[in-house]
């Protein structure tokens, strides 16, 4: 028997692939079976049979669709196609992950870029993929590793010292966590220096003779006018690193050295809201910095932290708004969001809220097509309200729109489509649930017309006496609600909505505490002299 007979027809595989299948969301379940293959596929080499590999692979991608911020996931998914000599797959695994991180994730792109030092041989090419990662990680707090990479490659690479000095000196304005070390390399560069010439690679020629009075056309002894030139420049530079090392400092101790995790965890893990407080304020902090690709790179080291929690994603969506008004960039991050977090509500209202604005409408009916199918196509199931009534509110707005939907019926008469108040009254039917089902008919109420009240009292009120098997009757809040409803009736006059309210509904009412303390509150304000019937 073959290897990957042996797997598949093993028992330890197919407990561990059911593990996996029948609780996807459960990192520890696929770990188990992606170790358990690797380990007894072994050696992995270019001659794996294919369907063992094939196999390998298929962990590693539905791994991935469901924990897509598990960064040395695809750093391991990727190299494993490198060892197998598949450099299109390799490229192809990278790009994708970065896709993923919004291009800001360091690990991918140090480990990335390893590996195309080795295979990239055309030097532009190579310097494109640095430039790049520079644009998206460049000011990234630990992106040291990342900048003596580029200066290493820089080094290897490039016939002239210009290249490197031009990035050596930007790499020293920007407050990273190993900073010292690229100030050692500028004073070590700075020893070196032999003739007048090379002082502009350090400083711009008009800064050398404004800020430091050097002339490099000197014509008299060069020796000691070099020798205090350098002193100059070292004078110059050690004034830069006390004001990088604060803010260095700074960030080091108001935040990152309270960052107890900086890579993504399992739903399994519960953060203290401590560290959600930290990255806020870190955040708003950058923020206050108005340095845009800093703001985004916190932003994305939060996410993959956090990406199971939604309050990152607001933020992250919400700066965008504000800021830049970036719909596209806002839409993209919430789609993310509402596929990692835990919590989705929030999510689901802004992105809708977005998706209006761009005049999306079937990607709107999409995104709730797709809710509909995470409950089974039955999303009274769902244990949110909020969602609930956000799935509800957002359905009727698409189905008054002018945009083809998969909502049917005739919307002259109706204040929402038939399907939806069959999944209002199944929600209404649920026992006990007394505080949902208050602001569900509250929210009804808030949809009143002149045309749809009739409508309102027969499906919700009239539904609710009829199919209640609970004590929710006993509860005061319907009943006030109901009274509500025929009082702003625009179609009845007083009188009529004064003996309908006294004559129909005050009799029904279960006489207890709360009913009659909050049918008195309705009846002082609207209808004072009927009171005293109340007791009757």
């Amino acid at each position: 028997m073959d290897k990957y007979s042996t797997i598949i027809n093993s028992e330890k595989f197919s407990t561990l692939s059911l593990n996996a299948t029948t609780y996807p969301k459960s990192l520890v379940n696929w770990e188990n079976l992606l170790n358990y293959l690797i380990k007894t596929a072994s050696p992995i080499n270019k001659t794996i049979d294919g369907n063992t590999l094939r196999l390998i692979t298929s962990i590693y991608e539905s791994l991935l669709f469901n924990f897509p911020y598990l960064e040395n996931y695809h750093v391991d998914y990727a190299l494993l196609e490198y060892k197998l000599g598949n450099i299109s797959s390799f490229h192809k695994i990278f790009k994708r992950a970065l896709y993923l991180h919004n291009n800001r994730s360091l690990v991918l792109w140090i480990s990335y870029l390893k590996i195309c030092n080795e295979i990239v041989i055309d030097t532009k090419q190579l310097f494109k993929k640095y430039e790049t990662a520079e644009r998206y990680i460049g000011l990234h707090y630990h992106s040291g590793v990342f900048w003596m990479m580029y200066l290493d490659l820089l080094k290897l690479r490039c016939k002239t010292n210009q290249k490197y000095f031009i990035v050596l000196r930007k790499i020293l304005e920007i407050p990273l966590h190993s900073f010292s070390n690229f100030y050692a390399l500028w004073l070590s560069r700075i020893d070196d220096i032999r003739d007048l010439s090379e002082l502009t690679y350090f400083i711009a020629e008009d800064d050398l003779l404004k800020k430091l009075k050097i002339n490099k056309h000197y014509s008299g002894r060069k020796g000691p006018y070099l020798k205090e030139a350098k002193k100059a420049i070292k004078k110059f530079t050690k004034e830069l690193y006390m004001v990088i090392q604060l803010h260095v400092l700074e960030r080091y101790n108001l935040f990152e050295s309270k960052l107890i995790s900086q890579y993504y965890t399992s739903t399994d893990t519960l953060y203290p809201d401590v560290q959600i407080q930290t990255w806020s304020k870190y955040i708003d902090y950058t923020i206050e910095l108005e340095i845009p690709d800093l703001i985004e790179i916190n932003f994305q080291r939060a996410l993959i932290t956090f990406a199971n929690y939604e309050f990152f994603w607001i933020k992250y969506a919400k700066w965008l708004i504000n800021v830049s008004d970036n719909l596209i960039s806002t839409k993209h991050i919430l789609i993310q969001g509402l596929k990692s977090s835990t919590k989705k509500t929030k999510i689901i209202k802004l992105l809708s809220q977005v998706l209006i604005s761009l005049n999306e409408i079937d990607t709107l009916d999409n995104i709730l097509q797709e809710l509909d199918n995470l409950y089974q196509n039955d999303i009274t199931l769902c244990e949110d309200d909020e969602l609930f009534w956000d799935y509800i509110e957002f359905g009727i707005f698409i189905a008054n729109s002018s945009t083809k939907s998969r909502y049917g019926g005739d919307m002259r008469s109706l204040m929402m489509p038939q399907e939806f108040l069959d999944m209002i009254q199944k929600r209404l039917r649920l026992p006990d649930h007394i505080e949902e089902k208050n602001k569900i008919i509250h929210n009804i109420l808030l949809l009143q017309s002149k045309e749809n009240t009739k409508i309102i009292e027969d499906n919700i009120f009239k539904y609710v006496l009829e199919n209640t098997k609970d004590d929710y009757l006993s509860h005061g809040q319907f009943w006030q609600d109901y009274c509500h409803l025929i009082f702003f009736d625009s179609n009845m006059s007083y009188i009529e909505k004064r003996q309908y309210i006294v004559k129909q509904i005050w009799p029904k009412i279960p006489k207890n505490d709360s009913t009659l303390k909050l049918t008195r509150e309705f009846s002082n304000r609207y209808l004072p002299e009927d009171t005293q019937l109340l007791d009757i």
